[in-house]
């Protein structure tokens, strides 16, 4: 148990300095299709009304409408398999940069 006063403890920061850094170029044309992939799933969502709307039988309305709403979730995974190494690491650090930044030390 760590037992120093607040104002004496060190921030955690999350280490991304060990990371691997690549370029666009071997990033390329995967982190661009699993980008179209991430963003592309959620239109799923909109068709799920459409279903319920048609003219089918409630199990059918029910089995589309759940694959449906799980399709934003499963594209996840799907993305990031087609994306790669190189462009998870590239993901990974353009966020935590964008979050440091957001987030500033607060003067006491």
């Amino acid at each position: 148990m760590d037992y120093r006063p607040a104002d004496d403890r060190e921030e955690l920061v999350i280490e991304t300095a060990n990371d691997p850094v690549f370029t666009a170029e071997q990033i390329g044309w995967r982190f661009a299709l699993g980008t179209i992939l991430l963003v592309g799933a959620y239109a799923a969502w909109p068709l799920i009304p459409v279903v319920m709307m048609a003219d089918l039988e409630p199990g059918i309305k029910a089995g589309l409408s759940g694959l449906l709403g799980a399709t934003p979730f499963m594209s996840k995974f799907i993305a990031l398999a087609i994306m790669g190494r190189p462009a998870y690491y590239f993901l990974k650090r353009t966020v935590f940069s964008r979050l440091r930044r957001k987030v500033q030390p607060q003067a006491e």
